[in-house]
């Protein structure tokens, strides 16, 4: 799908691509290979629209249970949620012991395409799309607030993300250039974590909070 102006709910098909890491992002975007993703777009029961939305992306081990019941907890709440199938649509189940076959910039890319769609749903408040994630998706949300990566995505005048929500993420890219989101970054970590350590966490929050 091109726009969700007709309102559409559930599985919404749409075009990403596959860059590998993100500085083929920010130099050499339009020579990416395309890709054909899906989502599902789930509805809350009780919502009062324009519904404010996030876009959700898994971690390495694709959809589990329990990022599940944070999203019903969104929608409890009222909050649409785009769910982005990034390994599905790419026949891939894991990445756990190969980060290569499927990357962050990946991913990343596969939340702002979806973040463009969901703007032009007539029932969804444009100004108030969250994105969140676990793991490597919290890899995305983190880096999602990195704004020469908006830039190269959406464009300067395009959407930003009102929010975001990065669980466990790998804050393992300190960038040079210390230009980071408006929005608020809420980082949910663990001390115990030996996979993605919240050290590098630690170490990247006074760089994204100078800029």
């Amino acid at each position: 799908m091109k726009d969700l102006s007709e309102g559409p709910i559930g599985l919404i098909p749409y075009r990403s691509a596959n860059p590998f890491e993100f500085t083929h992002i920010l130099r050499d975007l339009p020579a990416c290979e395309e890709q054909g993703l899906f989502g599902w777009l789930l509805w809350p029961e009780r919502a009062t629209r324009p519904v404010p939305a996030i876009v959700a992306c898994h971690g390495s081990l694709g959809w589990r249970g329990h990022h599940h019941e944070h999203m019903v907890r969104a929608l409890e709440m009222g909050i649409a949620v785009f769910r982005v199938h990034s390994f599905d649509a790419r026949q891939v189940q894991s990445v756990v012991e190969d980060q290569m076959s499927v990357t962050a910039a990946m991913l990343l890319t596969d939340a702002y395409r979806a973040l463009e769609l969901l703007t032009t749903h007539p029932a969804i408040d444009a100004g108030r799309i969250g994105v969140t994630g676990w793991s490597l998706g919290g890899t995305v949300a983190l880096y999602a607030g990195y704004e020469p990566l908006r830039e190269a995505l959406v464009g300067a005048e395009g959407p930003r993300f009102a929010a975001h929500l990065p669980i466990y993420p790998a804050a393992h890219v300190t960038p040079a250039l210390p230009r980071w989101t408006p929005s608020p970054i809420r980082v949910l970590h663990g001390e115990a974590d030996d996979y993605t350590p919240l050290r590098f966490v630690a170490g990247l929050m006074p760089v994204v909070e100078a800029g």
